[in-house]
């Protein structure tokens, strides 16, 4: 069944919703405060002594925080602190937008314990499914914990459920990649386009202004943005905010979609690098950089030129650049120039600081949130 963010699931009493929203609340004063005593806890979130001492000793026993020494005294006994146990339990994130795709196993703190790089996968290739299983199972197989959950970033459109609805890039149509993945190992798999999770992570992980409005730009083989505005993502399960496909007025280029104009014609990295960039090396990828600098300067005004209506539409304060565009320092700037040339004023335009970790970042703060509610930031 799938998950419907929001609507309190069937079968759950109002004491029992109460109990999980309070271990909620615990769980992320510990998270944000820890080591703290459950005194602290209890002023900081408002709830009774005896509920955090009922909730912090489940918590115990299911290794999800410690105990770390005493506090200092205010005149009676030093109080024990309780901390998360970063390593109670474990996160499998992966990233089916990189070429190869590689997947990440990481702590409850949201560091990177261990990497698995697997195959490139292709609407040609008939084993993609397979790839993913080993480098998911090799992570599970590495975790001295259990595994709190899967997440994964979808280069296309997912819904609500969990559904592939659409990758051009890996050539899925209505894939049930959840169901399937769940099947296989028991634990609850959570799925976003790989643009949504990206922009989880720049969120969660960068200091962006929580009230702020973000419009996220991933430029890959694809072009696609997520808007997150006062720290929530607005999600695109329709289409995926998936821009490849803009036709651009008095573009004539053609398009592999069988149309003329399409903005990928011209942005996307695939477009710009050629082909055969996906199976260089990282030293002749660097030379590839320099040597193509001036054609991903001006793919990247055209970019800001297309966005331009939509920052405007969504009255957006900050836009970040992600993905394989985000490699070139100038690209910035000339987003903003490309933005510049349609309105009279220009939102704050930067890079992503995640680097190629911003999708498996992503993906594993949406298990944490969804599994046990708490938000990294």
């Amino acid at each position: 069944m799938p998950r419907t963010p929001g609507l309190r699931p069937q079968g759950k009493t109002e004491h029992e919703e109460t109990r999980r929203s309070n271990r909620r609340l615990l769980l992320q004063g510990i998270f944000d405060e820890g080591p703290i005593s459950r005194a602290d806890l209890a002023r900081s979130t408002g709830l009774g002594r005896a509920t955090v001492s009922d909730i912090a000793t489940d918590l115990l026993a299911e290794g999800l925080i410690v105990e770390s020494g005493r506090g200092q005294s205010t005149g009676g006994k030093p109080p024990t602190l309780v901390e998360l146990n970063p390593d109670g339990r474990f996160t499998v994130a992966v990233d089916l937008a990189r070429h190869p795709i590689e997947a990440a196993l990481l702590d409850l703190r949201g560091r990177i314990v261990a990497r698995a790089i697997g195959k490139t996968i292709t609407p040609q290739r008939r084993d993609a499914l397979d790839e993913i299983h080993r480098v998911v199972a090799r992570l599970v197989g590495d975790a001295t914990a259990p595994a709190l959950g899967i997440g994964v970033g979808v280069p296309g459109v997912v819904d609500r459920s969990g559904l592939v609805v659409a990758s051009e890039q890996l050539g899925w149509s209505d894939a049930p990649l959840r169901e399937e993945l769940e099947e296989v190992y028991g634990i609850p798999v959570h799925l976003a386009s790989d643009v949504e999770a990206a922009a989880v992570a720049e969120v969660g992980r960068t200091g962006s202004d929580p009230s702020g409005r973000m419009l996220y730009v991933k430029v890959d083989d694809r072009i696609a943005v997520a808007f997150v505005t006062a720290d929530r993502l607005n999600r695109t399960p329709r289409h995926g905010g998936d821009l490849t496909h803009l036709r651009v007025p008095g573009w004539k280029d053609d398009c592999g979609c069988g149309r003329r104009g399409c903005l990928g014609c011209r942005v996307s990295m695939i477009r710009i690098l050629g082909p055969d960039y996906l199976e260089m090396s990282t030293e002749a990828r660097n030379r590839l950089a320099v040597e193509t600098t001036p054609r991903v300067g001006r793919a990247a005004v055209y970019l800001g030129a297309a966005i331009a209506p939509i920052v405007a539409a969504v009255d957006a304060d900050q836009v970040v650049i992600g993905g394989e565009m985000a490699g070139w320092p100038a690209v910035p700037e000339q987003v903003s120039a490309g933005i510049s040339k349609h309105l009279e004023w220009c939102p704050q335009v930067s890079a992503t600081q995640l680097g190629e970790s911003a999708v498996v970042l992503g993906a594993a703060a949406m298990v944490l949130s969804g599994e046990l509610g708490v938000v990294w930031g």
